[in-house]
């Protein structure tokens, strides 16, 4: 049962489907090598041969995974967790290497000084970090950003876990959205607040 602040009834279910509950059934193939498949997309007008983000956490996404992730045609959105000077130094360190460079910010507090010097330091990609997405603060961070910086910086938002936030993040503003709450192996927002959606559930 999906249920809003006001304790609204937004969607009722018994059972919601994990991605370990999804089975494809097999058919036939005239695909003769792997070579032929193009699991490609695009984000923040740049190609991705391999349409995987790694996620802004500091332990996983520095300048190191950036720099790989770009090299192996994915994109990796660089940490918040740090200094203003440090994520500008793993920005500039990585300009001459990469072209699509995506770094996290908040909500509150310095994230638009954050964002400013991110952007001019070369980041491409503003990707507004935080566990609800589904929030005021993110509505409001997504219309300061997208009147400072229009069409020339892609925000990407989240994380989302219903229909309802998915659209609301379109409307103000976000060019991509992050789908999923509590889904990694590692993460506890699920156990420790009691929210959450089964992620395949969300798509």
């Amino acid at each position: 049962m999906i249920i809003n602040s006001n304790g609204d009834v937004l969607e009722t279910f018994r059972d919601a489907m994990c991605f370990d509950d999804v089975l494809l059934t097999p058919q036939h193939s005239d695909i003769e090598s792997r070579s032929e498949v193009n699991i490609g997309n695009t984000i923040a007008g740049h190609k991705l041969d391999l349409p995987i983000v790694s996620s802004p956490m500091d332990t996983v996404t520095g300048e190191e995974m950036a720099l790989t992730m770009s090299q192996n045609g994915g994109v990796g959105i660089i940490h918040r967790y740090n200094s203003i000077d440090d994520q500008q130094r793993m920005i500039e360190s990585l300009c001459e290497d990469i072209d699509l460079i995506g770094v996290a910010i908040g909500v509150s507090g310095d994230h638009l000084l954050r964002a400013r010097a991110c952007v001019a330091s070369g980041a491409t990609l503003l990707c507004i970090d935080v566990a609800h997405g589904h929030h005021v603060l993110v509505e409001r961070a997504l219309k300061q950003l997208k009147d400072k910086y229009g069409d020339n910086i892609h925000l990407m938002a989240g994380n989302v876990a219903t229909l309802e936030a998915f659209n609301n993040l379109a409307d103000w503003g976000a060019d991509s959205i992050r789908v999923g709450v509590g889904g990694g192996s590692i993460c506890s927002t699920r156990i420790q607040t009691g929210h959450g959606v089964p992620t395949l559930q969300s798509i």
